[in-house]
């Protein structure tokens, strides 16, 4: 075991063996208990960021953590072939060499497309690894392989039939700048200053104008009406009577509608049905046309007359530079106001009007909705068993998924790109459309032959709401199908909670006779920097993790995230904290080697002569360390029985955390355990054990603990921590009943033990730690040197403790550095008295000094330094009853 912990020189060495080793594999048939995730697979374009560095190590943690507890864990890994941002990415790379997407066409571009995949789409594969994921990597898949095309194609040809999928002409979001629809998801909201502009619309009859305020102008060339409330009194009079369209020569109607606002603004509403969803619906109430004025490229069309040609923003200056020639433009405010933006681009997404393929949610929504109802008013073992229920957490999140879920509509499903599912429909001659499973050559309804294939392909959250349960070989019911569907969890950013975990949700059950995709769902927060801000280029606060993998090794940057994945917490990520688990690598590295020293296993740097081998065989009669502890436990000195107390205290904390989600509990147990109690206090005081004559028949029980104890650390901490603790793990001596060279990732994790007496263990060496501390205290308040060795002795004064304390003296002499430790045991009640009576004396001593203060005669005549003296007085005397107070509550505590 090398000197120094430097995790570069065994990662790379030590995820290869597990490869070899197929640590990570899962049987399609065990009988084992199932387990099983399937990872949310990061975009083929991606490279990891720290929001991957977050799932990765909360999903390998838990993976890991079942496969040691004796399950058949699965941990499925692929990627996602992301339309969109695919076809950016190669389309910008095409830029480079002076080609067009357009002028190569479509196969030549998915050609280039799939070279470009193959080339560098599996390197945020290779990125994960660095991190220490352990999915079964035979099993990676993609979204675009055949098995999985086919399967998106019978859901949708099923869907088709179902009459829940259909084409028709709705109002779409539309992104000028991909030149693609988007689903409501795929438009963030975004706060940006604009402007009011109140208009003025004439009347045909002669009377007062309306004034009606807006925020685009632009889009009064399609408006087809004008609404008022039904119940405003100002209004009634117009309702039905018509208004000139300011610059457009055209009149058009005043209409009646609840859903106008009366106290805002005018009370009055422009109409927009082609560029506005609520318009849209007004429209559709009131049997008004639909106009379109835009088109794809996000220029005026012929609708617009005069403004045709012109662009979104060069058509607003002109038409407001027209109204206020005209005189129609009454006024102009400020206004911060929500603007709907491509999620990919930022570009402001356009309402339009087009002609798409829909997919009707609400009956699959219904049952969605039941299911996660179903798993609130259950508990997470409860929802364990069952697979119609699924349990949210955070919980706060269950009521915003039923918000949105509540309230869904059509969801859009085709894009107008080329790399993707292309829409299984093909169009012949006569204008028949056939939908099919599989390749069309003739019209299933006039026999033509003349058909083209829709040129549009899925929304890429079409395919990845199929994820769970097509990856495992669906719609076959394959064997890995029947032993890991549902899958148990579900951890992603709470941010595709609508994106993606409701379509799955929805989907899932739809196509799976109810069973629900997975039975919890676990939504991580955002990863930010240390000052809680968003990550991004532009405020150069971007930490690489691979940059940190390289700098503080892999495993100190899985612990940091694990130790800060408080549930509804973000994580903010500091350099710092990194540092500092680093530091704790470092600490259970040289703890670990010492213990190996200290035990002959490991060539010795201690001082003295050369430490004999612990010969566990011979301690424990050839049986395993754990046994063997567990059978003679109750005969141990109180020092191992301590220590064995902590661990089952830990253990059971951590495997609550871990059942819980709560991997900040359970790493944090964790670092307290292995460097609060292991290293900072056993191991010190089983110097005492291992080294005096007075406790040389307590040596091969110390020895088989020490050994016991650090091997059940580095099965606890080998979730968080994998690297580290397989490579100390490797190094550890034979044992009875264990094989050398076998995988720490495939032994079993600890359980706590049973045994009765672990917390009047934990009592009397926290009585040593105690008197450990107050002395090292001491030491310092009064600057004693660490060389000197000083004689104390004590009084022990509560009887409840007393044989404790005692037992403890050599141990407390130890740590505390003493030459001798002796004394006597005493009388509480009597100390009571007397330091109560030495209060009551000092106190008394107080009021007195105080009066002579405030005598105006002592305070005019005396000298300054006699004053000044009184009043250092007075402080040493309110000091004084501060510590005899201090004395009172340690002497009450041991009553």
């Amino acid at each position: 075991m090398q000197k120094a912990f430097s995790p570069e020189s065994f990662e790379t060495r030590l995820y290869a063996w597990w490869m070899e080793s197929k640590c990570f594999h899962a049987e399609d048939q065990s009988p084992k208990p199932a387990f099983s995730i399937a990872m949310p697979p990061p975009n083929v374009t991606g490279a990891l960021h720290n929001g991957h560095a977050l799932f990765v190590t909360i999903q390998d943690v838990l993976v890991r953590w079942k496969r040691m507890s004796g399950y058949n864990a699965l941990w499925l890994p692929g990627t996602d072939h992301a339309g969109i941002a695919t076809q950016m990415v190669v389309e910008r790379e095409l830029a480079k060499e002076g080609l067009k997407r357009q002028a190569m066409g479509r196969d030549a571009f998915l050609k280039r497309v799939w070279e470009w995949k193959e080339k560098s789409g599996d390197m945020i594969v290779e990125q994960m690894k660095k991190l220490g994921g352990s999915p079964d990597w035979d099993r990676l898949q993609f979204t675009m392989d055949p098995h999985l095309s086919k399967a998106v194609r019978h859901v949708f040809v099923t869907l088709f039939e179902q009459g829940l999928i259909y084409r028709g002409t709705r109002i779409i979001n539309w992104c000028t700048r991909c030149q693609t629809a988007l689903s409501d998801l795929e438009v963030k909201p975004t706060e940006r200053k604009g402007h009011f502009y109140h208009l003025k619309y004439e009347r045909t009859d002669g009377g007062a104008p309306l004034v009606i305020a807006t925020t685009r102008p632009e889009t009064l060339l399609g408006d087809t009406a004008v609404a008022v409330h039904p119940d405003d009194e100002r209004y009634k009079g117009l309702v039905g009577k018509k208004v000139k369209l300011p610059l457009m020569n055209r009149e058009i109607p005043v209409i009646a509608d609840s859903y106008v606002d009366k106290e805002f603004g005018s009370g009055a509403l422009k109409v927009t049905p082609g560029h506005d969803f609520n318009d849209y619906d007004i429209g559709k109430r009131h049997n008004l046309p639909v106009m379109g004025v835009f088109d794809k490229a996000g220029k005026i069309n012929a609708e617009g007359k005069q403004y045709q040609g012109l662009s979104v923003t060069e058509a607003r200056e002109k038409i407001l530079a027209d109204l206020e020639t005209a005189e129609l433009l009454v006024r102009t405010e400020d206004h911060l106001h929500s603007v709907g933006v491509c999620d990919r681009c930022e570009r402001v997404a356009e309402p339009m009007v087009s002609e798409q393929w829909f997919m009707n949610v609400k009956p699959m929504a219904e049952k969605a909705i039941a299911a996660v109802r179903k798993g609130e008013s259950l508990t997470l073992a409860e929802v364990e068993k069952r697979d119609d229920a699924i349990k949210i957490m955070p919980e706060s999140w269950a009521s915003t998924y039923y918000h949105w879920m509540e309230n869904i509509r059509d969801w859009c499903i085709s894009r107008q790109l080329w790399w993707g599912h292309q829409i299984p429909a093909w169009y012949c001659d006569k204008g028949h459309t056939t939908v099919s499973k599989e390749n069309v050559s003739r019209c299933a309804t006039c026999d033509s032959t003349s058909v083209r294939q829709d040129d549009d392909v899925l929304d890429t959250w079409f395919s990845s709401g199929l994820w769970p349960f097509t990856t495992l070989g669906w719609p076959e019911k394959t064997k890995a199908y029947n032993t890991f569907y549902p899958t148990n969890v579900m951890e992603t950013g709470f941010d595709i909670l609508f994106f993606w975990v409701a379509r799955m949700i929805m989907l899932g059950m739809h196509f799976n006779e109810g069973k629900v995709p997975f039975k919890r769902v676990y939504l991580h927060a955002m990863v930010r920097d240390e000052k809680g801000q968003k990550m991004s280029k532009t405020k150069g606060n971007v930490i690489d993790p691979l940059d940190i993998i390289r700098d503080y090794g892999a495993d100190a940057f899985r612990f940091t995230l694990s130790t800060m994945a408080g549930q509804g917490r973000d994580v903010k990520l500091s350099l710092d904290r990194i540092e500092g688990y680093k530091a704790f690598c470092n600490k259970m590295w040289n703890a670990s080697r010492y213990v190996l020293m200290r035990l002959g296993h490991v060539a010795s740097e201690l001082p003295g002569d050369p430490i004999p081998k612990a010969d566990f065989k011979k301690v424990t009669g050839g049986k395993p360390l754990a046994d063997w502890v567990s059978e003679n436990r109750a005969d141990f000195h109180p020092l191992n029985k301590w220590i064995l107390a902590e661990l089952d205290k830990t253990i059971t904390v951590v495997e609550r955390g871990l059942e819980e989600f709560r991997l900040n509990e359970s790493s944090q147990a964790v670092y307290d355990f292995v460097w609060g109690q292991y290293c900072d206090w056993y191991i010190e005081f089983s110097k005492e054990l291992l080294g005096s004559v007075e406790h040389s028949a307590r040596v091969g029980e110390t020895q088989v603990c020490l050994m016991h104890v650090l091997e059940q650390s580095l099965k606890l901490a080998h979730p968080f921590i994998p690297f580290i603790t397989e490579e100390i793990y490797q190094h550890l001596p034979e044992r009875p009943g264990q094989k050398q060279g076998t995988p720490l990732m495939l032994a079993s994790f600890p359980n706590a033990s049973r045994y009765e007496g672990g917390e009047r263990d934990i009592e009397t060496v926290t009585v040593w730690k105690s008197a450990v501390d107050t002395l090292r205290a001491f030491r310092g308040e009064n600057n004693i040197s660490p060389k000197a060795r000083p004689k104390v002795s004590y009084e022990v004064l509560n009887p409840k403790v007393g044989d404790q304390f005692i037992a403890g003296v050599p141990f407390i002499r130890a740590l505390a550095q003493l030459e001798t430790l002796a004394g006597e045991t005493g009388d509480v009640d009597g100390e009571l008295k007397r330091v109560e009576k030495d209060k009551q004396t000092t106190l008394a001593d107080i009021e007195f000094t105080k009066a002579k203060l405030t005598k105006p005669t002592f305070i005019e005549k005396a000298p300054k330094e006699l004053i000044d003296k009184e009043k250092d007085k007075l402080k040493a005397l309110e000091t004084k009853v501060a510590e005899l107070d201090h004395a009172l509550e340690r002497l009450k505590k041991l009553k």
